[in-house]
């Protein structure tokens, strides 16, 4: 409508549609989309798709993030680069501490090595999986989700969501996988994810608590088939895994319960508007 661009992306057997561009003033651990963000996104839909007609109840669940962009009083935030910059501490008498500024999405991966090597984190070269090239080095995906269900002794589903997730880092899963039949459950009944992805999570991924693993490493959590019942046998699951207790368990279930209503909501502070926007 405004002629700025939106993503409309199939994800995670859902469709994820943004992003917006407000400024936000407040508390960036408490951040939520306004009802006019998501009007916008609702309007630029039936726009876009005419004829496709959307409810309220179409919408699962809305999020939001923080985009650092550099200060740049009286430009619009569109126009402003995402080029990153990383500002060392060291001077300001904090040893160790980087702010990061500007970036985006696409460069995540590569910002974050840049951070490590600023504090002294040896840098692991990149790991990529090759699809559909003609040089016989590379793998297609077929064969390599063969290649790790046999590996793993899991099932040909369970591989390709492994790989499609993971990469080359669903061969170290299919390791994990092989120590035993605990490894090879899906985490709840609802996906093919299985809790070897977890316990790698957290020996690998630098996962410390359910809610790094559920809603940031294998992030089943935010599918649309989620509910209680799917948090509590993730949970259980991954506890048995790898030896929590059952205080412990149930500890980290209330904490990623309570993580997850904060950072998805409903919203139907906007029902209104989206109703009248499919009619």
């Amino acid at each position: 409508m405004d002629k700025r661009p939106i993503f409309v992306i199939p994800w995670n057997e859902q469709i994820l549609v943004g992003t917006t561009e407000v400024a936000e003033q407040g508390d960036p651990s408490k951040v939520q989309p306004a009802p006019e963000e998501i009007d916008y996104l609702v309007r630029s839909l039936h726009h876009l798709f005419p004829r496709h007609k959307l409810s309220a109840d179409d919408i699962r669940y809305a999020f939001a993030g923080i985009r650092p962009l550099p200060f740049a009083p009286g430009e619009k935030a569109s126009s402003v680069t995402r080029r990153h910059h990383l500002h060392d501490h060291a001077q300001d008498g904090a040893e160790h501490m980087i702010s990061v500024i500007g970036g985006k999405l696409t460069t995540a991966a590569e910002l974050a090595r840049q951070c490590a090597a600023k504090i002294g984190v040896s840098r692991k070269p990149s790991k990529t999986l090759a699809i559909g090239s003609a040089n016989s080095t590379e793998l297609l995906l077929d064969q390599w989700v063969v290649e790790i269900g046999n590996a793993g002794g899991i099932s040909e589903a369970a591989a390709h969501s492994i790989v499609e997730w993971h990469g080359k880092r669903a061969l170290e899963i299919s390791r994990v996988a092989q120590r035993g039949a605990e490894l090879r459950a899906p985490l709840c009944s609802h996906t093919e994810h299985i809790v070897a992805e977890a316990v790698d999570a957290f020996t690998g991924e630098c996962a410390v608590t359910l809610g790094d693993v559920l809603l940031r490493r294998v992030p089943v959590a935010l599918g649309g088939c989620w509910s209680p019942a799917c948090s509590r046998e993730a949970a259980a699951r991954i506890g048995a895994a790898v030896g929590w207790t059952d205080k412990q368990t149930g500890s980290e279930l209330d904490a990623f319960e309570v993580e997850r209503s904060a950072f998805l909501r409903k919203p139907a502070q906007v029902n209104g508007r989206l109703e009248a926007a499919a009619d």
